[in-house]
């Protein structure tokens, strides 16, 4: 990802979209710095997009990221495969895959790490492709597929957001795949900030996802109902 933004900046008229890939990564991390496992045999990429879009549908942009990564579990047959809120690609409760998206200047900066052929160590409640499958699968063919989805799911936005300008009614089609493809809505939460920090800010029912692509979240305690663009989610039920 560090890679990606120096790229803007020394070739930026081939910015817009550019994939930075790599075999493998030695300092892999995720959000809050937390280390990751990212050894040869996985899809580690990075993805510089410019941000053109309405400020109100920036939420929309990391649920793109999963919608993708979720299509692309369905091709190559796991159909079980379901994205916990934000962006995570899961299996059977087993993280096959993840998204790290920061905002840099005027970009988007998305780092995906997906479990493609790469081992992985017994205790940690992950899974891959070849494990689930029992076969490896071309990581080019990976890439391929999960692009297609990006340009489609991208592609949408930005026809969306030229017919709201011109306040023509568009079923969004991000929210309705969020709710076909995820497990998060229905489902009992914990929602914190960091649970490094151990600060649980509401335990409740995820129930909806508004058009912006904000999750609401009913807290079981207050009857509140939190409207919630970031942070982390664990199921209960």
């Amino acid at each position: 990802m560090e890679l990606t933004k120096e790229l803007i900046y020394f070739l930026p008229e081939k910015a817009n979209g550019r994939i930075v890939k790599a075999e493998f990564l030695t300092e892999a991390k995720g959000r809050f710095d937390r280390k990751w496992f990212a050894p040869k045999g996985g899809l580690w990429m990075a993805i510089s997009i410019y941000d053109e879009f309405l400020i109100d549908h920036s939420s929309l942009i990391s649920l793109i990221f999963g919608l993708a990564m979720c299509r692309c579990a369905n091709y190559f047959g796991i159909n079980e495969a379901k994205i916990k809120w934000i962006n995570d690609l899961h299996f059977n409760g087993k993280k096959i895959g993840g998204v790290l998206i920061e905002k840099f200047d005027h970009w988007y900066i998305a780092g995906i790490g997906l479990n493609v052929n790469n081992s992985l160590p017994s205790n940690l409640p992950a899974i891959s492709f070849k494990e689930i499958l029992g076969k490896e699968i071309s990581i080019f063919h990976v890439l391929e597929n999960i692009l297609y989805w990006l340009r489609y799911y991208f592609g949408f936005l930005r026809f969306y957001e030229r017919k709201k300008l011109e306040e023509e009614n568009l079923t969004n089609l991000i929210i309705e795949d969020f709710k076909l493809f995820s497990d998060t809505i229905g489902r009992c939460v914990i929602y914190t900030h960091n649970l490094d920090e151990e600060e649980i800010l509401a335990i409740g029912k995820a129930f909806d996802i508004t058009e912006k692509g904000t999750l609401l979240i009913r807290d079981t305690s207050s009857e509140e109902i939190l409207e919630i663009f970031s942070g982390e989610i664990f199921y209960i039920l």
